[in-house]
């Protein structure tokens, strides 16, 4: 069943934050949206046993990509920042 996991944030320039997403420590697969309202950051995802995933997103537009082994999602504001990081993922019914 997909699991779509909302993060708005709002930082200051040089500020990052960071999400743990993973509760299995071999990460989750799925898609992170972020979409830059205000503001350039930089999207970083850290995963299990690969490499980590860093994309600047500039103010206005809205990124996509798929990933597996995701352990967190973290957003840079590179300047003052405001926005929107989805991650959807499939949850298997217990």
């Amino acid at each position: 069943m997909p699991v779509t996991f909302t993060l708005p944030y709002t930082q200051g320039a040089g500020v990052g934050q960071g999400y743990f997403v993973a509760p299995d420590p071999l990460g989750v697969a799925g898609v992170v949206t972020i979409t830059a309202t205000a503001g350039n950051v930089e999207l970083r995802i850290t995963r299990y046993n690969a490499p980590s995933f860093i994309q600047p997103v500039a103010a206005g537009s809205t990124f996509s990509v798929g990933l597996d082994k995701i352990q967190t999602i973290g957003v840079f504001a590179v300047t003052a920042a405001t926005g929107v990081v989805t991650l959807t993922t499939t949850v298997s019914a217990l």
